[in-house]
């Protein structure tokens, strides 16, 4: 559910489409391993709508705030953890109302960042309606016919190739939609909880030349609606347990006045699960101020709906600055433990890490 990475790629967009280079070096070039690609659990491709949807909508009086992205992360099992995201926001039809591209941004062990973002004026791409296959610039977020992704992404400034394959490890999930009384409204899938990922990312920059080995948990999602870019308020998070490769996450979307919408879910390799808001309970336990915005270190969230119960908690393990230079924004990487109980099988979560965020350009919460 992926909001705060638009707002962050519209800042940058605002400020320069170039590549902004880190400080600190990953990996030489001659330390690369070669990753042998895992199995690919059978019947898990759940049929989910992960294709385009512009089309469907393009008459709409409110198209220029049109908004879509197709997301993903990887947590190391090095420590780094990387981020891409394609994107397309405005009036399509027309290029000079509209923003297409993609932004790569890489979270390294040691705090510090690289970001690679390729968007300009009449940038070459093309969506495909019926499946996920979105095909930017020579770049392209494809899905194929087992349910797996291989994402890829270059840019001539910094020298930076990346490819990975996502293979998904448990089932995908479709989140309840918003919608305001503006007419205001978007909607949220999951289609891949957790996966497993290989693939390459290599990049130059005044220290050299890089290369990092993708490998680690997976995530990917898809977002995409008409809101005004600064309208929305939101919690979201995403968190897996790779022993029963079971996943919560969680999403809750606010238009203005109006209460939050949204719930936790739950996916392993064999079902689902959610509770939705209001039986879905969430405690702000405590803040912290985090390059001047106002974010919960501290979160419990526990409800049920009678075959699903969960009663979690989320603290901040460290906050990424995304942005150029000393100014942007802070993305969150959280621990959460807590139980989860479907169908009378209980699940601990154990201090497993992962992303979470909370109501984006608001200073004061």
């Amino acid at each position: 559910m992926r909001r705060f990475v638009s707002i962050a790629v519209f800042l940058i967009l605002v400020i320069a489409s170039v590549s902004i280079t880190g400080e600190e070096r990953i990996r030489k070039a001659d330390d690369t391993r070669h990753l042998s690609a895992p199995v690919i659990p059978e019947g898990l491709s759940d049929g989910i709508d992960d294709a385009a949807h512009f089309k469907y909508y393009q008459n709409d009086s409110g198209i220029i705030n049109w908004r879509e992205w197709w997301y993903a992360n990887v947590k190391g099992d090095d420590g780094n953890n990387l981020l891409v995201e394609f994107f397309t926001f405005g009036n399509l039809n027309n290029p000079v109302a509209s923003a297409v591209g993609v932004v790569m941004i890489l979270m390294k062990s040691d705090g510090s960042t690289f970001k690679s973002l390729k968007s300009y004026p009449f940038i070459d791409y093309s969506l495909d309606y019926d499946k996920c296959d979105v095909r930017v610039a020579g770049d392209r977020f494809l899905e194929h016919g087992d349910g797996s992704y291989t994402v890829t992404y270059h840019n001539n400034i910094n020298d930076v190739s990346m490819e990975m394959n996502i293979y998904t490890a448990n089932r995908g999930i479709e989140a309840i939609p918003a919608q305001a009384d503006t007419g205001e409204w978007m909607r949220w899938i999951i289609p891949i909880p957790y996966g497993r990922v290989d693939g390459t990312l290599e990049y130059t920059d005044r220290d050299g030349h890089h290369v990092y080995e993708l490998e680690g948990r997976g995530y990917h999602d898809h977002n995409w609606g008409i809101f005004r870019m600064f309208a929305l308020e939101w919690d979201w998070g995403e968190f897996t347990d790779r022993t029963d490769n079971a996943s919560i996450t969680y999403g809750m979307v606010k238009f203005g006045d109006k209460p939050l919408e949204g719930g936790i879910y739950f996916s392993d390799e064999n079902s689902t699960g959610a509770v939705y808001m209001p039986d879905l309970s969430i405690e702000y336990l405590k803040w912290e101020k985090i390059c001047g915005f106002k974010k919960p270190t501290e979160i419990r969230m526990y409800g049920s709906n009678g075959s699903f119960s969960a009663d979690v908690t989320v603290k901040l393990d460290r906050a990424y600055l995304i942005g150029v230079g000393s100014v942007g924004m802070p993305y969150l990487l959280g621990r959460m433990s807590g139980e989860v109980f479907m169908d009378g099988r209980k699940y601990t979560f154990s201090d497993v890490t992962g992303f979470y965020e909370h109501h984006f350009l608001n200073p004061f919460g």
